[in-house]
């Protein structure tokens, strides 16, 4: 779910994108701030009336200055993961506050990445409580950034509970590691934040606070999902990607209509198609790339797809050679940003993919064989 939203743009190439939750949640948030910062202006003593702007558009400015200060946040888990050679998907802006995708975890450095994004925050604090008290400026403006240094001085605070999936959580989990290993570590930071969950619903039932229950439902699904997806990447490790991947694939044109292409993989029981930008024996034969099924799919329950199979074809599909290690296909395809990985021969051909469906189903057989491990 992470990975849908509506990019708005990039930095440093990474996309940023908007979720359809942010939008709907706004005007809530710029509810809440604007009566933070009605709070604030009365503690401060400054009269209503002599305000420029009333509460609420300063709710809507905070509110706007706050999924900024959360983009800040995230961004610097970002830049800190690309500093050490992460790859970094997308940012993605929601309800809750933003998620950051990356192509795969750095055990090495994984405390530090969590830490930077509240480190981040506090940093916005300091600089807005510093602007508050040294900077001259009309009354309200100061009550703004008052109310914002406040705000981000909370989001620091909170993100560093060892809840996980929030940054907390991933520092306890990055502390843990090199003392207890990977899987071990992992089981701890997650049945914390499961905890650490159940505690937040209750209070938040109790106090009728809907925003705690929903932070504590994400925190939930989120500790129960990374507990769920250290276990497969475990029962996977040392497993060739070639033996969970299927070869039930085609070939199509990329000037080929996607209606055509999906009629074909149906008829013949195929999950995709290589895409290819020349006749099949060819002088020019050359692979540009694969699409799914699911690819074709998802463009034409849209109604108007692309006319042709290359602009439907994914151009960022993850690609794994056949005796890489399985358990790395697991991120790749847990975001939901890809629909399957490509997995290639010793050269740049594609020799078959590996879906959710091929790692479900070794899951259900080693399961059903009580194996400790898919390779056992």
């Amino acid at each position: 779910m992470f990975d849908h939203g509506l990019t708005v743009l990039r930095i440093r190439g990474i996309p940023i994108k908007l979720h359809i939750t942010l939008l709907i949640f706004l005007p809530y948030v710029a509810y809440v701030a604007a009566s933070q910062f009605s709070l604030i202006a009365s503690s401060l003593e400054i009269p209503l009336e002599s305000m420029r702007l009333p509460p609420l558009a300063w709710g809507g400015i905070l509110a706007v200055g706050l999924f900024v200060a959360v983009l800040a946040h995230e961004l610097a888990h970002s830049f800190v993961a690309l500093r050490n050679g992460v790859r970094v998907r997308s940012i993605t802006l929601m309800m809750l506050g933003g998620v950051s995708l990356m192509e795969r975890d750095d055990p090495e450095h994984e405390a530090w990445m969590a830490f930077a994004g509240p480190l981040m925050s506090f940093g916005i604090a300091l600089g807005s409580y510093g602007a508050y008290r040294l900077l001259p400026g009309p009354a309200e403006v100061r009550a703004a950034l008052l109310a914002f240094a406040l705000t981000n001085a909370i989001i620091g605070a909170f993100n560093l509970l060892p809840a996980f999936p929030m940054d907390g959580g991933r520092v306890l989990r990055g502390l843990l590691r090199r003392r207890l290993g990977p899987v071990r570590a992992t089981r701890v930071a997650t049945a914390v934040g499961r905890g650490m969950a159940v505690v937040f619903g209750l209070f938040g039932l109790l106090s009728w606070n809907f925003i705690l229950v929903l932070i504590a439902v994400f925190v939930y699904m989120g500790a129960s999902s990374e507990q769920a997806r250290s276990s497969t990447r475990e029962l996977l490790r040392g497993v060739p990607v070639a033996r969970f991947m299927t070869d039930r694939l085609g070939d199509a044109y990329a000037d080929e209509s996607p209606r055509a292409v999906a009629e074909r993989l149906l008829r013949d029981n195929l999950v995709g198609a290589r895409v290819i930008d020349e006749p099949v024996g060819g002088e020019g034969r050359r692979e540009i790339g694969v699409v799914t099924v699911w690819d074709l799919a998802r463009q034409l329950g849209r109604g108007v797809a692309p006319a042709t199979v290359g602009a439907v074809m994914p151009v960022d599909v993850p690609r794994a050679r056949a005796d890489d290690d399985a358990s790395r296909s697991i991120d790749a395809l847990a975001s939901g940003e890809a629909s399957a990985v490509a997995v290639l021969d010793g050269g740049e051909h594609v020799i078959g993919l590996v879906t959710t469906a091929e790692i479900q189903r070794a899951l259900a057989l080693a399961g059903a064989l009580g194996a400790p491990r898919a390779g056992g």
